[in-house]
């Protein structure tokens, strides 16, 4: 459909239906004519009137907390109440009028269309007097809507004005007049028949409920931080009928409040047992902002009005959701990052979070899953740990997603990251920094959804967690502050592994990388880098700047003084100095003294070749 968003309708009903239009001042006339019968068959009985004089309406919202990353976050209920203030002068009897009904919001709308049933046809659905038919279809079409009557119009979907709109358009709605006959063109004797069928008269209150309206919230600005501020969602309601007269209050509604979903943060991590264990757990809290922020998966409703839990899209048109359109619980991705080679990554398949409210939630893995969080299988009740794969930019995604929840309470879950490094890796020196994300997921771009969106539910926002995880390199820097083989000095060095103990550390082995800083002779010129062969757990490196250890790969360092810094590829390193002054080979002088062990705090780059 095109042009203007509340113009006719493309599709007839296909079944009677009682009158619809305003027949003028001609049918007025002729309704004057029989005047005198009618107000004789009020006066038989408490008859309500039969007659349209003005539609006095109230609206109403309730205001639920929404996710502030959502893109199709379900907004409250938009109820419209309807009664009959009364005949004027000039009156015509009908069991209903048509009105056009447009609702926009602060945002823009979140509901799912290409169903087939039009480009521009949303799943945004409003029911007259609660008549919830299993199928509503885009025109005010009155079927039996199986036991239900024939008198009040079935569902009808919402069109959007055009994709990304924030206005959600009904055009031609049937609504009853309130106490006026059902199904019939005239006046009746009396309303003795059911009330609401035909035979009888409509109730003495109409009403019209605007549901399944989705928002999308993120548009509010969802940042990498998050916020204790809820932001109002506003929503602008119009009612109208051509040629009737309706009073419509409460037009400016607020049908929700959007507030962040997720919280998260870095659990403090011993990251030293990496290398004395060979694994250490990098936790991150992921905590509902509010409570119901996560939701786990509900029946999938096929009535509008009830859609069940948020996530169950309304399946337009149709007795089964289908796979298309099957519930699945809020997900929740985790990614790290700086990871270096070759330390692995896994994850539990299940975990049991806390709610203070006692019960809690619990979080199942998601396997075959995309980047965005979309598709994959739920791993349901598996147990163990799932292996993360390492990516080249040197990242760890998992994704979990809630499979049991409590709405009434906020809930905390905490994800272990196991980080495992195999015995025979060379040690990684220098501290390095593992970054922690999270996100709601599905996540993509912010936008209209529709039926091939493959469930994105979320904008792409990432909330890191602050500071992340300090990883202790796996290895010992040691500072020398004095050595010298000028004159008649020597310098003896001995490094000792003492990973090896039986306190139940993890043995550990590697080399060590020599760093002389200080002045030499002109000809021998600044010494270069040397690396030792590698030490095991339990032995020691010795060796002298003036003959150095050739059997370590240690050639000799002459003429030379100032400082040293070794950094070895194991923790648990020490030192020791000996200086000597000799003269025809007899000390004359020596003082011996400890190597101070260097906490690192320079994050560095690792390769194949570090120690």
């Amino acid at each position: 459909m095109t042009g203007c968003l509340l113009c006719g309708r493309s599709v007839s009903p296909a079944t009677p239906r009682p009158l619809r239009g305003l027949r003028g001042l001609a049918l007025a006339a002729s309704w004057l004519a029989i005047g005198a019968s009618t107000v004789a068959a009020q006066d038989a009985g408490p008859t309500p009137s039969s007659q349209l004089g003005q539609l006095h309406c109230s609206a109403t919202s309730s205001s639920p907390v929404v996710r502030l990353e959502g893109t199709s976050e379900l907004v409250g209920d938009v109820v419209i109440t309807c009664h009959n203030a009364g005949p004027p002068e000039r009156v015509e009897p009908r069991g209903s009028i048509e009105a056009d009904i447009a609702l926009s919001l602060s945002v823009g709308v979140g509901n799912r269309t290409g169903f087939g049933l039009g480009t521009d046809v949303s799943d945004a659905v409003v029911v007259v007097n609660e008549k919830n038919c299993v199928a509503p279809g885009t025109t005010g079409t009155f079927t039996s809507c199986g036991s239900e009557n024939h008198a009040v119009q079935d569902p009808m979907l919402a069109r959007l004005e055009f994709p990304g709109s924030a206005t959600l358009g009904w055009s031609r709605v049937a609504i009853p007049v309130p106490g006026a006959p059902a199904g019939a063109e005239g006046p009746v004797a009396s309303c003795a028949g059911p009330v609401g069928n035909p035979g009888g008269c409509h109730a003495e209150t109409t009403t019209i409920r605007l549901t399944n309206i989705r928002a999308n919230a993120s548009q509010l600005g969802a940042g990498s931080r998050a916020t204790g501020v809820a932001i109002p969602i506003q929503a602008s309601l119009s009612l109208r009928a051509p040629g009737s007269r309706i009073h419509l209050d409460g037009s400016q509604l607020r049908v929700a409040e959007a507030a962040t979903g997720l919280l998260v943060r870095a659990l403090p991590v011993d990251s030293d047992r990496l290398c004395s264990h060979g694994e250490t757990i990098a936790s991150v809290a992921l905590s509902e902002g509010f409570a119901s922020s996560f939701k786990a998966p509900g029946r999938v409703s096929l009535r509008p009005g009830q859609p069940g839990w948020e996530e169950a899209f309304y399946p337009v048109a149709r007795n089964d959701p289908g796979p298309s359109y099957a519930s699945e619980g809020t997900r929740l991705q985790v990614a790290l990052s700086g990871i270096p080679s070759p330390i692995s990554v896994s994850v539990p398949a299940a975990i049991e979070c806390a709610s203070e409210g006692g019960g809690g939630s619990r979080l199942e893995f998601v396997d075959g899953a995309t980047s965005f969080g979309e598709g994959g299988t739920v791993a349901t009740g598996q147990v163990g740990d799932r292996s993360l794969r390492v990516t080249a930019e040197s990242e760890a995604r998992a994704l979990y997603e809630v499979v049991s929840s409590d709405p009434l309470a906020r809930e905390a879950c905490t994800v272990p990251f196991r980080l495992s490094r195999p015995a025979a890796a060379s040690g990684l020196f220098g501290g390095w920094t593992v970054g922690a994300v999270a996100r709601l997921a599905p996540f993509g771009t912010e936008g209209p959804l529709n039926a091939n969106d493959g469930g994105a539910r979320f904008a792409k926002v990432g909330f890191e967690a602050a500071d992340g995880f300090r990883m202790a390199g796996c290895g010992t820097t040691l500072f020398f502050p004095f050595v010298t083989s000028r004159s008649n000095f020597d310098t003896a060095i001995v490094i000792a592994n003492t990973s090896a103990d039986p306190l139940g550390t993890r043995h550990q082995s590697g080399q060590c990388i020599l760093h002389y800083r200080g002045s030499v002779s002109e000809s021998q010129g600044e010494p270069s880098i040397q690396r030792s062969g590698r030490i095991e757990a339990g032995q020691q490196l010795a060796f002298t700047l003036s003959s150095g250890r050739l059997a370590h790969g240690l050639v000799p360092v002459t003429d030379f003084q100032g400082s040293l810094v070794a950094e070895c590829g194991f923790q648990h390193g020490q030192g020791f100095a000996f200086v000597t002054e000799q003269i025809s080979g007899t000390a004359i002088l020596a003082q011996g003294y400890l190597a101070e062990v260097v906490a690192s705090t320079v994050e560095r780059e690792t390769d194949g070749d570090d120690p």
